[in-house]
């Protein structure tokens, strides 16, 4: 038995030439390195339509979706991308925990494809174990305090019930073994960090709760993950640094993350301190005052964060040039469907002043070659996504590359009418069509990049009974991908 231990280990330790990143007092390594990033939430890779509403979720995301989103995050600079999806889903069918104390093992299929693919990738996975809900309020705590038939949020944090319940959870998640890659997620080096909830201390703040509970929870929660799993870090994503400073004294604690989105500020009513990129360095500061690394977990790259691609770069500069901030993470990258164009933008509306100032995708859905949203143009999402990519390389110290060239596009299952739909590329940002005439063996170019994913379809103006049709993908700097399949 032992010997079997040794050698799961062992390929963990090797998966793909990876190696787990470490804490270094206020920084992180990787191999001996310091070790900083920026990269995408990708909210749904273990589920998708969980938290912010998808019309075809709550679904598990496709093995195209997830190689898609991961060649584009790649395309990018990503180092890590974050997910909630793969560690915390309650409540729900299809989710990891459907009824308290029940667990399915199935639910972690998109989860196990997502962190092989990330592996290849060289990529890390920052995994959140508790965050959204499916069909409750006040996210996944409420979930648990549902089950147990609570009202008051803060038993959350005290109820020592549900605490033991959360445990089960986690314990059902660090405990799993990844089905393509045989490696249990306690020792995957693919995961940077375990997050212990997505920003859970603003309800107890809300609801004039006990601060220092939280704290304690923190390092109750802490204490139990590294009593299972000691290589992996410890992220309190609390958010109640800023209100309660005792908690970053919690010894278990590797590394605090705040969100940071000036579009909050006002609908939350935070007037005593506004979210620039100064108050940002202080947050950095105040944790590396007390020896623990601090990353940006979640920041808004939009227009209703950052008025200006100006405000923006201002914002990424001032994080490449702190050496107090480790890691960034930008809300949240989408991506391409199985079948044509682009997956639907999330927690979606048609009222445009909701679009702009409430919880919509339509101001923080981003994706990579620009679409057109309620609240931003189809070029301003391309230029700023284009400072985003700019801004990982920075951070990670490589100079900024050409753009990759996309992979072949794959035209859909029937043309029919001239009417062609096609699985998009990675980094693409438009498409050349040519077809061929019955009979005959010549291309001919009928569409010269005229074709975006935002379209997703293209009809030909003169289609031809029994012609074939086939598509060519170009990047940012016009190189072409090879030609898709003929159909």
């Amino acid at each position: 038995m032992r010997s079997l231990l040794v050698c799961c280990t062992l390929l963990a330790s090797t998966l793909y030439g990876q190696s787990f990143v470490q804490r270094s007092g206020t920084h992180l390594a990787l191999d001996n390195k310091e070790f900083r990033f920026s990269g995408p939430n990708i909210e749904w890779l273990g589920l998708e339509g969980y938290g912010p509403h998808d019309p075809f979720g709550p679904r598990y995301a496709s093995h195209f979706e997830i190689d898609d989103v991961f060649a584009t995050a790649a395309e990018m600079g990503a180092r890590v991308v974050r997910s909630q999806t793969m560690g915390d889903t309650v409540g729900c069918p299809r989710c990891i925990e459907p009824e308290e104390g029940q667990f399915n093992d199935g639910a972690f299929e998109a989860s196990d494809y997502a962190l092989s693919v990330a592996a290849k990738s060289n990529m890390k996975v920052i995994i959140t174990l508790i965050g959204d809900c499916a069909t409750c309020s006040g996210g996944g705590i409420g979930q648990y305090i549902a089950w147990h038939k609570k009202t008051n949020f803060q038993d959350f944090f005290t109820e020592p019930a549900i605490i033991a319940a959360y445990e089960r959870h986690i314990d059902a998640v660090l405990n799993h073994r990844n089905a393509i890659t045989g490696v249990l997620y306690r020792d995957d080096p693919a995961i940077l960090a375990w997050e212990n909830c997505n920003m859970c201390g603003i309800l107890s703040m809300f609801t004039h709760g006990n601060l220092a509970d939280v704290a304690k929870w923190s390092e109750t929660i802490g204490e139990h993950i590294k009593s299972i799993d000691h290589r992996h870090l410890y992220l309190d994503t609390t958010g109640i640094f800023r209100n309660d400073a005792e908690i970053l004294n919690n010894p278990s604690v590797d590394a605090f993350a705040f969100e940071e989105y000036p579009h909050w500020d006002t609908i939350l009513g935070i007037t005593f301190q506004h979210t620039t990129a100064e108050t940002i360095a202080r947050d950095a500061a105040t944790v590396v005052k007390h020896d623990k690394v601090f990353i940006v977990n979640e920041f808004g790259w939009d227009k209703t964060d950052w008025a200006t691609p100006d405000d923006l770069k201002h914002v990424l500069d001032s994080f490449a040039h702190n050496p107090d901030i480790s890691g960034d993470g930008f809300w949240a990258l989408q991506g391409h469907l199985d079948d044509f164009g682009f997956q639907p933008i999330p927690a979606d509306t048609s009222d445009p002043a909701f679009a702009t100032k409430g919880e919509s995708g339509e101001w923080w859905a981003l994706y990579y070659s620009g679409r057109k949203t309620l609240v931003m143009s189809a070029e301003d999402m391309a230029g700023r996504a284009q400072q985003l990519r700019a801004h990982a390389y920075e951070m990670s110290g490589v100079p900024l590359p050409k753009h990759a060239v996309p992979p072949p596009p794959v035209i859909g299952s029937t043309v029919l009418g001239g009417l062609l739909t096609w699985r998009g590329s990675a980094g693409a940002t438009r498409y050349s069509i040519e077809s061929m005439a019955p009979g005959t063996s010549q291309w001919k170019l009928v569409c010269d990049r005229c074709a975006t994913d935002e379209q997703g379809q293209w009809i030909d103006p003169h289609p031809m009974l029994g012609a074939h049709y086939r598509i060519t993908a170009y990047n940012l700097d016009n190189a072409a991908s090879a030609p898709s399949a003929a159909k």
